[in-house]
């Protein structure tokens, strides 16, 4: 029995020397970088509580109330636009500043990854895929690299051209809308789209994603996905083990399943890129168009503005791609949507390796901070884009500010450096696409919603809580 205690007593003073020095290596470091790059401190979070505890709290009351963005922005007001806390223990960084941002997605994009929790939360239902592929630099980020290169391709500019296949969905629309009844936008443009909530909380909790409330309910979502994406999966395969050509190679439509399993016979990747396209595309496209037509229902002087451009230039017929890009209004009110409301309004990443961020620390906050590996930075493109460097009507909608506007890190909506949304061009030449038809087709708008504000509803994407209720006169 003496011998059994004193080797536990030995593996537990081997463990507790072994994190000790773990620990001053790690101290050393840190203030080896601080002091070699004139690093300071950030502001901390004085509310965080036991453990960061009650931040988590506050995050999720915030949410359930609607208005966790608009808090999230309070607090860059209130500390500075870059601040530390932790959560359940874990420390992190929040920052809206636009040289932080651009480091951490560009400039130091190696010395970042999207973090293991994001794996963790997201691989049960969306598997190995561009979305989930964590690391973007050095070995680990091969296979975020492969999964890019593959897919580049499927956006290609003949394909973002290619505007014939929105025109049977546009048409499905238009015929759901009843003329001057009141009907929720919304709604329709997110019918076809994935339930995303349970991967966000999954998400926010990090590490801890497994306390999840409703573990069992998201298992059997992930399976239900799963098997229903499946059956079209293995008929796309089935289409090439058969040596039939592809819809696009008969000259006829360009189906992206079909054309991507030209390179994947694995059924199982398959089904993960494709999920994770669906998810990264079906939300944030449908997401923009509820919230564009729900501004230009509270803005009758841009809806007007915006139909006269486009009557003048295009008229009723079909518009081409051409149209599109000659349309400088309709751009103008695309980019204050996602100024305003961007579809992504919060993210993040994870320090691989102890380095630094340019801004944030000291009393002005001018200084470099150290952000210690492991660390999680959240940035956040909602309070990015209210900052006062569109000055003091930041949080008003005028797309007209865009005819001078050169906004570089201070707009990321598609968020930036080598991770830059692929299908970007697509999303807005779809989104205009679907604005000038219905334009062309509703001569009025009128806003159907009591409530008069924009309230949040945040999941991996950003929706109005009160949907987009509008009666629309036709032409």
């Amino acid at each position: 029995m003496l011998n059994t205690t004193n080797t536990a007593l030995i593996l537990v003073a081997a463990g507790a020397l072994h994190f000790g020095y773990r620990y001053v290596r790690s101290y050393l470091e840190i203030e080896r970088i601080r002091k070699m790059e004139n690093a300071e401190e950030p502001p901390s979070d004085p509310d965080e509580g036991l453990l960061g505890i009650a931040i988590y709290r506050r995050m999720a009351k915030d949410q359930g109330e609607h208005v966790f963005l608009e808090e999230q922005t309070k607090l860059y007001e209130r500390l500075g636009d870059t601040y530390k806390a932790n959560l359940f223990g874990r420390p992190f960084i929040d920052t809206r500043d636009p040289e932080n941002i651009k480091a951490i997605l560009s400039t130091q994009f190696e010395q970042f990854s999207l973090g293991e929790s994001r794996l963790d939360a997201f691989h049960p239902m969306l598997g190995d895929g561009i979305f989930t592929h964590v690391y973007g630099g050095g070995p680990k980020g091969e296979p975020w690299r492969h999964s890019r290169a593959m897919l580049r391709p499927q956006f290609a500019k003949q394909q973002i051209q290619d505007l014939e296949n929105l025109e049977g969905f546009v048409q499905t629309l238009i015929s759901r809308i009843p003329g001057n009844e009141t009907c929720d936008l919304q709604e329709l443009f997110f019918r076809l789209s994935m339930d995303t909530e349970i991967c966000m909380l999954r998400s926010l909790l990090g590490d801890l994603y497994f306390l999840q409330k409703d573990g069992r309910e998201f298992k059997q979502i992930s399976a239900f996905v799963k098997e229903y994406i499946d059956r079209f999966t293995y008929k796309a395969l089935q289409l090439h083990a058969d040596g039939k050509p592809t819809s696009y190679d008969a000259n006829g439509k360009y189906i992206f399943l079909e054309e991507i399993s030209k390179s994947i016979k694995d059924p199982v990747r398959l089904r993960s890129e494709l999920l994770n396209i669906l998810l990264a595309g079906r939300d944030t496209t449908a997401s923009l168009l509820a919230i564009c037509f729900h501004q230009l229902a509270r803005h009758k002087d841009v809806w007007n503005q915006l139909r006269n451009e486009i009557m003048e230039n295009i008229g009723h017929r079909h518009p081409t791609y051409e149209d599109i890009k000659s349309l400088k209004y309709l751009k103008y009110v695309l980019n204050e949507t996602l100024r305003l409301f961007p579809v992504v309004p919060w993210n993040g990443r994870e320090a691989v390796v102890t380095t630094t961020l340019p801004r944030g620390g000291g009393p002005d906050g001018k200084s470099k901070i150290v952000v210690k590996k492991g660390t999680f930075v959240f940035y956040s493109p909602w309070s990015l884009h209210r900052s006062k460097f569109y000055g003091e009507d930041a949080n008003e909608f005028k797309p007209s500010r865009w005819e001078t506007l050169r906004p570089a890190w201070n707009y990321i909506p598609f968020n930036g450096g080598p991770r830059i949304c692929l299908g970007q061009q697509y999303a807005l030449t779809e989104a205009s696409y679907v604005v000038i038809r219905l334009l062309q087709a509703f001569k009025d708008i009128d806003n159907r919603d009591p409530i008069e504000p924009f309230i949040e509803h945040t999941t991996l994407t950003l929706s109005s809580h009160t949907g987009t209720k509008v009666a629309l006169t036709p032409a």
